[in-house]
């Protein structure tokens, strides 16, 4: 069976984030996120080492999206 659920958006939501100086708010990947929009087609995540890209992936893999 074929699922067409995706991931439309996700966005950091201040009043739910405890302490920004903590990890791994303080990565600007995850400070400066706003909203972040996903293609169903496909999305590329792409960047340095060390600019946040698995932390962001993780991020959302814990927050169950």
């Amino acid at each position: 069976m074929i699922s067409y659920q995706y991931l439309i958006d996700a966005q950091l939501r201040p009043d739910k984030t405890p302490d920004f100086s903590a990890y791994p708010f303080f990565l600007p990947a995850v400070r400066h996120l706003g909203r972040l929009e996903f293609d169903p087609a496909v999305t590329f995540i792409v960047g340095e080492n060390g600019s946040g890209k698995s932390t962001l992936l993780e991020g959302l893999a814990v927050a169950g999206l």
